[in-house]
């Protein structure tokens, strides 16, 4: 009777978790598989990482359709009989060669040979004057020489791209290539916080501009498209925000709910040396990346290619999860809400909210630090020296301590307190 009982247990906990899966869920598991192999295509052929990875998830359908799962093509790349001589894929019986498609054998393959296929013609030429960050110029560009027959190509892959935050990738490679036209990421301000005089924030400075003029937009070339004419996909083909452009300006542009404002993180310093029991999974607060800030510091930020924090087992996710003062947490992705992730860790989102000291409808920003479980009430670092803008969450945050416990450590609000002053962490 026992054993019946847990085995329905366990079908009952296997049929909720596949009910969570959802279209997000495959598409940022394909992104979390393929990613790395888009950035080493990037990085010898330069077709941006962003566009590849929409590009295969919009043609495959997520990997799904049937030349995705039967001849390992991800990018519906067709025959053109008269220079493809390797294996062929037909979707209708009668063997038509409108329906013929390149067959590989792996996905390492396909996406060689797109990289291969955008290379290689003379009508993806222009493409290549690109800064290799621009990748809306590469999805219109894209469009315009006729790689697919949709209509709305081109604002599908850039939907894509900034639903996913694809562009992510693009700048690490660009990085690593020493192009400094990558850009940076910061969070948004929040109201309650630490003042002084006020500072101008330095511009983001433009991309650097091909070294080449870009030429005059073809014509549309009546050829055969390079894929088949997808007219219906499952990921939205509009997005359903404008990107904020750069400007020129002394003053941060205001952003829309959630969305990262681009400038550069002002320099802490920090006066008391961490405490002794401090370890090398847990550096020094001078060590430790922090938000930047523009108005005021409340949410904590890490570069998710470089966190100074030793990873953590945590069984509900395949994601990262990392420890900080003994506490887990993950790095949030574009996309992500607290009801998302907390489904995705079998727990509520009430506790979830709480754990990070979240009480209004706000939702987390990309690369901030979501916590796990609850925060420690003891920290090894004492004192926390005070920069303008740092509020109470994000000194709760940033050092994975509770709100509570910084409050009660420290007399008066954060509005009372100077840039320069120190607030108790963990002293006694």
């Amino acid at each position: 009777m026992k054993k019946s009982i847990t085995l329905i247990c366990l079908l009952l906990v296997t049929l909720t978790g596949w009910s969570q899966y959802t279209i997000e869920d495959r598409i940022y598991d394909y992104i979390d598989t393929y990613k790395d192999l888009a950035m080493k295509e990037m990085e010898l052929y330069k077709v941006p990482a962003s566009i590849t990875l929409a590009q295969a998830i919009y043609a495959s359908k997520v990997g799904t359709n049937r030349q995705a799962v039967e001849a390992n093509n991800h990018f519906g790349i067709m025959c053109h009989t008269a220079e493809w001589t390797g294996e062929k894929f037909y979707e209708t019986e009668n063997h038509s060669s409108d329906y013929c498609f390149r067959k590989y054998n792996s996905v390492e393959e396909s996406y060689r040979d797109h990289s291969l296929f955008l290379s290689q013609r003379s009508r993806y030429v222009k493409l290549f004057y690109y800064p290799i960050t621009d990748y809306k110029s590469w999805a219109y560009g894209l469009k315009e020489a006729g790689y697919s027959g949709n209509p709305r190509y081109a604002d599908t892959l850039i939907s894509i791209i900034e639903k996913y935050y694809l562009m992510h990738y693009d700048r690490k490679v660009a990085q690593k290539l020493g192009d400094t036209t990558a850009l940076k990421k910061v969070d948004a301000p929040e109201p309650e916080m630490i003042t002084e005089a006020p500072k101008t924030v330095a511009p983001t400075p433009a991309p650097t501009p091909a070294s080449k003029p870009e030429p005059k937009p073809e014509p549309k070339p009546k050829a055969e498209p390079a894929t088949a004419s997808n007219t219906t996909s499952t990921i939205s083909e509009k997005p359903k925000t404008q990107p904020v452009e750069k400007r020129e300006e002394t003053k941060p542009v205001e952003q829309p709910k959630n969305e990262p404002v681009v400038t550069t993180a002002p320099n802490e310093t920090k006066t008391e040396a961490p405490s002794a029991t401090a370890t090398e999974s847990y550096p020094s607060s001078a060590a430790m990346p922090k938000a930047a800030s523009v108005e005021g510091k409340n949410i904590f930020i890490l570069d998710p290619y470089s966190v100074p924090f030793k990873q953590a087992y945590y069984p509900y996710t395949s994601r990262p999860v990392y420890e900080n003062n003994k506490t887990r947490f993950i790095i949030a992705k574009r996309g992500d809400t607290y009801a998302r992730l907390a489904a995705a860790m079998q727990m509520s989102e009430k506790n979830l909210r709480a754990y990070n000291d979240v009480y209004d409808e706000s939702e987390p920003i990309e690369d901030e630090v979501i916590y796990l479980e609850m925060k420690s009430t003891k920290s090894p670092v004492e004192y926390h020296t005070l920069a303008a803008g740092d509020t109470y969450r994000y000194i709760a945050q940033k050092y994975g301590i509770q709100l509570k416990i910084i409050i009660k450590r420290n007399s008066g609000t954060i509005s009372s307190y100077g840039a320069g002053d120190q607030i108790c962490i963990g002293c006694k």
